[in-house]
C-alpha cells in the first residue's frame, strides 16, 4: 500500500505548535464525537485547553480515557519514562489534570444536550499508544522506552482507511468494556470505570 492510499492526513516528528494547532482545530470543528485514550492526558487540562473541551462537551458527546492513577500498570509504566517525565507522581498527576478534567465534567452536565457531556473514564491496563479519535479522523502517538508521550511521532488518518478502522476498533473496545466490561475481559482484571471523587480524594 502506498502513502497515498493509507489515508495519512499529517504526520508530526513529536508533539508541537504545529500539531497542537492542528488537535486544537480539529477539536472547534468536531461535529459528532471527540474520543480520547492515552497514559495522562496532561495537554487537555491546561487552562487555555479546556475551555474547548467544556465548549464541545455541551453539543457532542467527549470522553476521556485515562490510566488510573493508582493501578499497578501505570507503576510499571512509569518505570519506562524519563526522570524528566512530568507525571510519575499520583497526587501531582490527580492535582493537576484529574480534578480540573473532573471538574469541568460536573460544570458541563449542568448545561449540555441530552446526547452530549464530558466524561472522564479511568482503565486498569498497560497502553502501548495513545489515540485521539474526532469524528471519524484519528492522530496516535507511542509509548517508546526511555521517552516521553510527547517525544512520539504522531501520525494522523483520515476517515475510511484501513488503519483508521483498526484504531477506531480500539476505541470501541474501551467503549464496550466502559459500558458493560464483557469476557474474557472481566476475569482477566480488566476494567473501564467513570472517575469519580473518591479516586480524586485518595491521592490528595
Amino acid at each position: 500500500m502506498s502513502v497515498q492510499n493509507s489515508g495519512l492526513y499529517g504526520i508530526w516528528p513529536r508533539t508541537t505548535s504545529e500539531s497542537q494547532r492542528d488537535l486544537v482545530t480539529r477539536i472547534r470543528n468536531a461535529r459528532s464525537r471527540i474520543n480520547f485514550f492515552g497514559l495522562t492526558r496532561n495537554f487537555y487540562a491546561r487552562d487555555e485547553i479546556l475551555p474547548v473541551f467544556e465548549e464541545k462537551g455541551r453539543t457532542i458527546p467527549v470522553n476521556f480515557y485515562v490510566m488510573d492513577p493508582n493501578c499497578a500498570s501505570r507503576k510499571d509504566r512509569y518505570r519506562l519514562e524519563p526522570p524528566e517525565a512530568a507525571m510519575e507522581d499520583p497526587r501531582r498527576y490527580t492535582r493537576e489534570v484529574l480534578r480540573p478534567l473532573f471538574d469541568a465534567a460536573k460544570r458541563v452536565s449542568l448545561d449540555c444536550n441530552p446526547n452530549a457531556g464530558l466524561k472522564i473514564w479511568t482503565y486498569n491496563f498497560q497502553c502501548s499508544f495513545g489515540v485521539e479519535e474526532v469524528d471519524d479522523a484519528y492522530r496516535v502517538m507511542l509509548y517508546g522506552h526511555g521517552k516521553r508521550g510527547t517525544e512520539s511521532p504522531i501520525l494522523g488518518f483520515g476517515e475510511g482507511s484501513e488503519f483508521a478502522a483498526f484504531f477506531a476498533g480500539q476505541v470501541r473496545w474501551l467503549e464496550r468494556l466502559a459500558a458493560e466490561n464483557p469476557e474474557p475481559w472481566q476475569s482477566k482484571g480488566l476494567a473501564v470505570r467513570p472517575l469519580i471523587e473518591d479516586t480524586l480524594l485518595q491521592n490528595q
